[in-house]
Protein backbone atom coordinates (compact mmCIF):
# COMPACT_ATOMS: atom_id res chain seq x y z
CA UNK A 1 0.00 0.00 0.00
CA UNK A 2 1.64 3.47 -1.28
CA UNK A 3 1.11 5.26 1.95
CA UNK A 4 1.63 8.86 1.79
CA UNK A 5 2.45 11.42 4.71
CA UNK A 6 -0.06 13.72 4.88
CA UNK A 7 1.65 17.71 4.24
CA UNK A 8 3.18 19.69 6.79
CA UNK A 9 1.61 23.12 7.08
CA UNK A 10 3.08 25.95 4.68
CA UNK A 11 6.39 27.38 6.08
CA UNK A 12 7.92 30.55 4.47
CA UNK A 13 11.77 28.89 3.99
CA UNK A 14 12.86 32.20 2.99
CA UNK A 15 11.63 35.89 2.28
CA UNK A 16 10.21 36.64 -1.69
CA UNK A 17 12.16 40.20 -1.97
CA UNK A 18 9.93 40.23 -5.36
CA UNK A 19 6.42 42.29 -5.41
CA UNK A 20 3.70 39.99 -5.68
CA UNK A 21 2.67 39.61 -9.20
CA UNK A 22 -0.91 40.42 -10.46
CA UNK A 23 -1.23 37.92 -13.29
CA UNK A 24 0.61 34.77 -13.49
CA UNK A 25 0.08 32.66 -16.47
CA UNK A 26 0.83 28.26 -15.85
CA UNK A 27 1.54 26.58 -19.20
CA UNK A 28 0.83 22.71 -18.97
CA UNK A 29 -0.46 21.10 -22.13
CA UNK A 30 0.26 17.35 -21.48
CA UNK A 31 -2.12 14.26 -20.77
CA UNK A 32 -5.20 14.79 -18.84
CA UNK A 33 -3.79 12.76 -15.55
CA UNK A 34 -0.40 15.47 -15.89
CA UNK A 35 -3.21 18.37 -15.48
CA UNK A 36 -4.72 16.52 -12.65
CA UNK A 37 -1.73 16.49 -10.69
CA UNK A 38 -0.71 20.39 -11.41
CA UNK A 39 -4.01 20.99 -9.31
CA UNK A 40 -2.09 21.54 -6.02
CA UNK A 41 0.01 23.88 -7.79
CA UNK A 42 -3.06 25.69 -8.75
CA UNK A 43 -4.03 25.54 -5.01
CA UNK A 44 -0.91 26.60 -3.83
CA UNK A 45 -0.39 30.03 -6.11
CA UNK A 46 -3.90 31.13 -5.20
CA UNK A 47 -2.58 30.43 -1.24
CA UNK A 48 0.26 32.74 -1.96
CA UNK A 49 -1.76 35.17 -4.24
CA UNK A 50 -5.42 35.75 -3.07
CA UNK A 51 -5.76 38.56 -5.41
CA UNK A 52 -4.05 38.15 -8.19
CA UNK A 53 -5.08 36.53 -11.74
CA UNK A 54 -4.22 33.34 -12.90
CA UNK A 55 -4.62 32.05 -16.18
CA UNK A 56 -3.98 28.57 -16.85
CA UNK A 57 -3.21 27.35 -20.54
CA UNK A 58 -3.84 24.32 -21.22
CA UNK A 59 -5.28 21.24 -23.67
CA UNK A 60 -9.07 21.34 -24.84
CA UNK A 61 -9.70 18.39 -22.24
CA UNK A 62 -7.30 20.15 -19.50
CA UNK A 63 -9.85 22.57 -19.80
CA UNK A 64 -12.74 20.85 -19.85
CA UNK A 65 -11.56 19.15 -16.69
CA UNK A 66 -10.48 22.12 -14.59
CA UNK A 67 -13.71 23.77 -15.75
CA UNK A 68 -15.23 24.94 -12.98
CA UNK A 69 -12.31 25.09 -10.29
CA UNK A 70 -12.31 26.03 -6.97
CA UNK A 71 -9.42 28.48 -6.92
CA UNK A 72 -11.07 31.19 -9.28
CA UNK A 73 -8.66 30.03 -12.29
CA UNK A 74 -8.89 30.88 -15.66
CA UNK A 75 -9.01 28.60 -18.82
CA UNK A 76 -7.36 29.08 -22.35
CA UNK A 77 -7.40 25.91 -24.47
CA UNK A 78 -5.15 25.74 -26.92
CA UNK A 79 -5.34 23.44 -29.88
CA UNK A 80 -2.10 22.92 -30.64
CA UNK A 81 -3.48 19.70 -32.71
CA UNK A 82 -6.11 21.37 -34.05
CA UNK A 83 -6.98 25.08 -35.54
CA UNK A 84 -3.67 26.38 -33.67
CA UNK A 85 -1.21 23.71 -34.58
CA UNK A 86 2.41 24.71 -36.00
CA UNK A 87 4.60 27.56 -35.51
CA UNK A 88 1.74 30.03 -36.73
CA UNK A 89 -0.81 29.31 -33.81
CA UNK A 90 1.94 29.30 -31.49
CA UNK A 91 3.28 32.69 -32.31
CA UNK A 92 -0.27 33.90 -32.22
CA UNK A 93 -0.94 32.44 -28.95
CA UNK A 94 1.93 33.89 -27.58
CA UNK A 95 1.31 37.40 -28.59
CA UNK A 96 -2.01 37.25 -27.12
CA UNK A 97 -0.57 36.18 -23.81
CA UNK A 98 2.07 38.94 -24.00
CA UNK A 99 -0.47 41.58 -24.36
CA UNK A 100 -1.85 40.20 -21.64
CA UNK A 101 1.38 40.78 -19.45
CA UNK A 102 1.87 37.78 -17.40
CA UNK A 103 4.45 38.91 -14.81
CA UNK A 104 5.17 35.02 -13.18
CA UNK A 105 4.80 32.80 -16.18
CA UNK A 106 5.29 29.17 -14.83
CA UNK A 107 5.75 26.49 -17.54
CA UNK A 108 4.97 22.70 -16.32
CA UNK A 109 5.11 21.49 -19.27
CA UNK A 110 9.18 20.22 -20.82
CA UNK A 111 8.47 20.36 -24.53
CA UNK A 112 10.12 22.73 -26.25
CA UNK A 113 6.89 24.07 -27.57
CA UNK A 114 5.27 25.13 -24.23
CA UNK A 115 9.14 26.73 -23.50
CA UNK A 116 8.58 28.98 -26.71
CA UNK A 117 4.64 29.77 -25.35
CA UNK A 118 6.27 30.59 -21.88
CA UNK A 119 9.15 32.83 -23.76
CA UNK A 120 6.93 34.18 -25.92
CA UNK A 121 4.59 35.67 -22.78
CA UNK A 122 7.39 37.59 -21.38
CA UNK A 123 7.55 37.99 -18.02
CA UNK A 124 10.22 36.43 -15.21
CA UNK A 125 9.43 32.38 -16.61
CA UNK A 126 10.19 29.33 -14.25
CA UNK A 127 10.53 26.35 -15.17
CA UNK A 128 11.83 23.10 -15.35
CA UNK A 129 16.10 22.47 -15.74
CA UNK A 130 14.68 19.43 -17.83
CA UNK A 131 12.74 20.41 -20.14
CA UNK A 132 13.63 21.03 -23.60
CA UNK A 133 15.63 24.51 -24.12
CA UNK A 134 15.32 25.40 -20.48
CA UNK A 135 18.20 27.81 -20.89
CA UNK A 136 14.78 30.19 -22.50
CA UNK A 137 13.14 30.15 -18.52
CA UNK A 138 14.57 33.20 -16.46
CA UNK A 139 14.67 31.00 -13.67
CA UNK A 140 15.11 27.04 -13.48
CA UNK A 141 14.25 24.05 -10.81
CA UNK A 142 15.38 20.50 -10.99
CA UNK A 143 12.97 17.63 -10.51
CA UNK A 144 15.61 15.60 -9.64
CA UNK A 145 14.85 14.23 -5.49
CA UNK A 146 11.20 14.74 -5.85
CA UNK A 147 9.44 11.12 -5.79
CA UNK A 148 5.73 12.32 -7.06
CA UNK A 149 4.81 14.75 -9.75
CA UNK A 150 2.68 17.10 -7.23
CA UNK A 151 6.03 17.60 -5.46
CA UNK A 152 8.10 18.74 -8.44
CA UNK A 153 5.89 20.70 -10.00
CA UNK A 154 5.09 22.33 -6.53
CA UNK A 155 8.87 22.86 -6.26
CA UNK A 156 8.42 25.61 -9.31
CA UNK A 157 5.84 27.68 -6.68
CA UNK A 158 8.62 27.01 -3.50
CA UNK A 159 11.46 28.17 -5.80
CA UNK A 160 9.90 31.03 -6.79
CA UNK A 161 8.48 32.03 -3.28
CA UNK A 162 10.62 30.77 -0.57
CA UNK A 163 7.33 28.75 0.77
CA UNK A 164 7.20 25.13 0.89
CA UNK A 165 4.65 22.53 2.81
CA UNK A 166 1.58 22.74 0.74
CA UNK A 167 -0.92 20.50 0.30
CA UNK A 168 0.59 17.22 -2.55
CA UNK A 169 -3.35 16.22 -2.82
CA UNK A 170 -4.95 16.88 -6.63
CA UNK A 171 -8.32 18.30 -6.33
CA UNK A 172 -11.26 18.73 -8.83
CA UNK A 173 -14.87 20.16 -8.59
CA UNK A 174 -17.71 18.75 -10.81
CA UNK A 175 -20.37 21.73 -12.14
CA UNK A 176 -24.38 20.88 -10.87
CA UNK A 177 -24.77 19.52 -14.33
CA UNK A 178 -22.40 16.55 -13.98
CA UNK A 179 -23.65 15.63 -10.93
CA UNK A 180 -27.48 15.17 -12.17
CA UNK A 181 -26.03 13.96 -15.06
CA UNK A 182 -24.03 11.19 -13.29
CA UNK A 183 -26.79 10.36 -10.78
CA UNK A 184 -29.26 9.89 -13.91
CA UNK A 185 -26.39 7.56 -15.21
CA UNK A 186 -26.31 5.80 -12.12
CA UNK A 187 -29.71 5.57 -10.76
CA UNK A 188 -30.44 2.23 -9.01
CA UNK A 189 -27.08 1.18 -9.10
CA UNK A 190 -26.21 1.16 -5.42
CA UNK A 191 -22.92 0.45 -3.72
CA UNK A 192 -20.27 0.23 -6.49
CA UNK A 193 -16.81 -0.42 -7.89
CA UNK A 194 -15.74 1.72 -10.57
CA UNK A 195 -13.01 0.13 -13.33
CA UNK A 196 -11.09 2.07 -15.68
CA UNK A 197 -9.84 -0.74 -17.71
CA UNK A 198 -7.99 0.90 -20.93
CA UNK A 199 -4.67 3.17 -21.42
CA UNK A 200 -3.24 5.60 -23.96
CA UNK A 201 -0.77 2.80 -24.27
CA UNK A 202 -1.37 -0.60 -25.18
CA UNK A 203 1.47 -1.59 -22.30
CA UNK A 204 -0.02 -0.25 -19.44
CA UNK A 205 -3.36 -2.18 -20.24
CA UNK A 206 -3.60 -5.03 -17.75
CA UNK A 207 -5.67 -7.57 -19.77
CA UNK A 208 -9.51 -6.56 -19.47
CA UNK A 209 -11.01 -10.36 -19.15
CA UNK A 210 -9.02 -9.84 -15.73
CA UNK A 211 -10.67 -7.06 -14.80
CA UNK A 212 -13.77 -8.85 -15.67
CA UNK A 213 -12.84 -11.73 -13.92
CA UNK A 214 -12.39 -9.34 -10.49
CA UNK A 215 -15.77 -7.70 -11.08
CA UNK A 216 -17.15 -11.27 -10.90
CA UNK A 217 -15.39 -12.06 -7.99
CA UNK A 218 -16.11 -8.85 -6.03
CA UNK A 219 -19.90 -9.71 -7.39
CA UNK A 220 -19.91 -12.95 -5.82
CA UNK A 221 -18.02 -12.62 -3.03
CA UNK A 222 -18.65 -9.08 -1.74
CA UNK A 223 -22.24 -8.06 -3.23
CA UNK A 224 -20.60 -5.41 -5.07
CA UNK A 225 -21.51 -4.18 -8.25
CA UNK A 226 -19.24 -3.08 -10.76
CA UNK A 227 -19.26 0.11 -12.90
CA UNK A 228 -16.95 0.70 -16.44
CA UNK A 229 -15.74 3.77 -17.47
CA UNK A 230 -13.47 5.42 -20.28
CA UNK A 231 -13.61 7.53 -23.24
CA UNK A 232 -15.20 6.70 -26.68
CA UNK A 233 -12.18 5.36 -28.20
CA UNK A 234 -12.29 2.73 -29.64
CA UNK A 235 -9.41 0.72 -27.59
CA UNK A 236 -11.22 1.80 -24.11
CA UNK A 237 -14.90 0.60 -25.76
CA UNK A 238 -12.94 -2.99 -26.91
CA UNK A 239 -11.36 -2.76 -23.44
CA UNK A 240 -15.12 -2.11 -21.74
CA UNK A 241 -16.78 -4.57 -24.14
CA UNK A 242 -14.02 -7.52 -23.00
CA UNK A 243 -14.49 -6.69 -19.27
CA UNK A 244 -18.13 -7.04 -19.26
CA UNK A 245 -18.41 -9.98 -21.29
CA UNK A 246 -16.06 -11.48 -18.72
CA UNK A 247 -17.83 -10.76 -15.60
CA UNK A 248 -20.86 -12.41 -16.64
CA UNK A 249 -23.34 -12.79 -14.12
CA UNK A 250 -22.02 -9.83 -12.18
CA UNK A 251 -23.38 -7.99 -14.93
CA UNK A 252 -21.25 -4.54 -14.89
CA UNK A 253 -22.57 -0.98 -15.71
CA UNK A 254 -21.07 0.07 -19.20
CA UNK A 255 -20.28 3.82 -18.88
CA UNK A 256 -17.78 3.57 -21.35
CA UNK A 257 -17.98 6.73 -23.68
CA UNK A 258 -21.23 7.82 -21.82
CA UNK A 259 -20.02 10.48 -19.69
CA UNK A 260 -17.96 13.54 -20.25
CA UNK A 261 -15.24 14.68 -18.53
CA UNK A 262 -17.17 16.78 -15.92
CA UNK A 263 -19.38 13.32 -15.69
CA UNK A 264 -16.38 11.13 -15.42
CA UNK A 265 -15.16 13.51 -12.14
CA UNK A 266 -18.90 13.09 -10.52
CA UNK A 267 -18.86 9.13 -11.44
CA UNK A 268 -15.91 8.40 -9.44
CA UNK A 269 -16.52 10.54 -6.48
CA UNK A 270 -19.50 8.25 -6.12
CA UNK A 271 -18.00 5.28 -6.32
CA UNK A 272 -16.60 3.22 -3.20
CA UNK A 273 -13.39 2.80 -4.33
CA UNK A 274 -11.79 2.88 -8.23
CA UNK A 275 -9.55 0.29 -9.58
CA UNK A 276 -7.60 1.96 -12.77
CA UNK A 277 -4.34 1.22 -14.81
CA UNK A 278 -1.94 3.77 -14.58
CA UNK A 279 -4.05 6.41 -16.54
CA UNK A 280 -6.27 9.40 -15.97
CA UNK A 281 -8.88 7.87 -13.90
CA UNK A 282 -6.48 6.92 -11.27
CA UNK A 283 -5.76 10.41 -10.71
CA UNK A 284 -9.08 11.63 -11.13
CA UNK A 285 -10.20 9.49 -8.57
CA UNK A 286 -7.55 10.83 -5.81
CA UNK A 287 -8.35 14.12 -7.31
CA UNK A 288 -12.30 13.14 -6.09
CA UNK A 289 -11.34 11.67 -2.85
CA UNK A 290 -12.11 8.11 -3.27
CA UNK A 291 -9.87 5.32 -2.57
CA UNK A 292 -7.75 3.81 -5.30
CA UNK A 293 -5.76 0.28 -6.41
CA UNK A 294 -3.44 1.53 -9.18
CA UNK A 295 -2.04 -1.04 -11.71
CA UNK A 296 1.06 -0.63 -12.92
CA UNK A 297 3.00 -2.65 -15.32
CA UNK A 298 5.91 -0.69 -17.51
CA UNK A 299 5.99 2.59 -15.31
CA UNK A 300 7.40 2.35 -11.39
CA UNK A 301 7.35 4.57 -8.55
CA UNK A 302 10.52 6.22 -9.62
CA UNK A 303 8.94 8.20 -12.95
CA UNK A 304 6.37 10.26 -9.86
CA UNK A 305 2.97 8.84 -11.10
CA UNK A 306 2.46 6.31 -8.35
CA UNK A 307 -1.08 7.27 -6.73
CA UNK A 308 -0.46 10.27 -4.00
CA UNK A 309 -2.80 9.85 -1.47
CA UNK A 310 -4.14 9.93 2.01
CA UNK A 311 -2.44 7.43 4.00
CA UNK A 312 -4.80 4.07 3.64
CA UNK A 313 -6.68 5.87 0.28
CA UNK A 314 -4.20 4.21 -1.86
CA UNK A 315 -2.52 0.56 -2.78
CA UNK A 316 -0.69 -0.12 -5.79
CA UNK A 317 -0.63 -4.21 -7.62
CA UNK A 318 2.20 -4.56 -9.34
CA UNK A 319 5.22 -7.36 -10.27
CA UNK A 320 7.93 -6.74 -8.74
CA UNK A 321 11.41 -7.39 -9.22
CA UNK A 322 11.62 -7.41 -13.10
CA UNK A 323 14.40 -5.62 -14.25
CA UNK A 324 13.18 -4.72 -17.64
CA UNK A 325 11.04 -1.85 -15.47
CA UNK A 326 10.29 0.60 -16.07
CA UNK A 327 10.67 0.25 -20.01
CA UNK A 328 10.05 4.12 -20.74
CA UNK A 329 8.44 7.44 -19.40
CA UNK A 330 5.26 6.64 -20.57
CA UNK A 331 4.23 2.83 -22.27
CA UNK A 332 4.71 1.39 -25.71
CA UNK A 333 2.14 -0.41 -28.10
CA UNK A 334 3.73 -3.67 -27.51
CA UNK A 335 6.23 -5.00 -25.20
CA UNK A 336 9.82 -4.11 -26.22
CA UNK A 337 11.38 -7.70 -25.31
CA UNK A 338 8.06 -9.07 -25.86
CA UNK A 339 6.84 -11.40 -22.94
CA UNK A 340 4.77 -8.81 -21.48
CA UNK A 341 5.38 -10.04 -17.82
CA UNK A 342 4.88 -6.86 -16.56
CA UNK A 343 1.41 -7.36 -17.28
CA UNK A 344 1.26 -11.32 -17.58
CA UNK A 345 2.52 -11.99 -14.60
CA UNK A 346 0.08 -9.81 -12.03
CA UNK A 347 -2.74 -12.32 -10.93
CA UNK A 348 -6.17 -11.24 -10.63
CA UNK A 349 -5.71 -12.59 -6.61
CA UNK A 350 -3.20 -10.06 -5.95
CA UNK A 351 -5.07 -7.28 -7.43
CA UNK A 352 -8.41 -8.34 -4.85
CA UNK A 353 -5.63 -8.76 -2.44
CA UNK A 354 -5.21 -4.94 -2.53
CA UNK A 355 -8.69 -4.13 -2.71
CA UNK A 356 -10.06 -5.92 0.18
CA UNK A 357 -6.74 -3.87 1.96
CA UNK A 358 -9.20 -0.69 1.08
CA UNK A 359 -12.33 -1.80 1.64
CA UNK A 360 -11.95 -3.76 5.15
CA UNK A 361 -8.83 -1.17 6.56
Amino acid sequence: MDKAAPPPAAKRASPTKAPKPARVLVIHTAFIGDIVLATPLLEALRTLLPGAEILFVTTPAGAKLLDPNPWGVRLRAFHKRGSEKGMRGLYRLGRELRAWKPELPICLHRSFRSVMLAKLAGGESWGFREAAASFLFNHRVSRAGFEFEADKNLALVSGWSGVSGFSRYPRLRAAPADAMAAAALLEGQGKFIAMAPSSVWATKRWPAERFGALALRLWKERGIRTVVVGSDAPEDQAAAATLVAAAGEAAPLNLCGKTSLGGLKSVLSRAELVVSNDSSPLHMAIAAERPVVGIFGPTTRELGFFPLAPAGKSAVAEVAGLSCRPCGMHGHDKCPLGHFRCMLNLSEDKVYEEITKLLCP
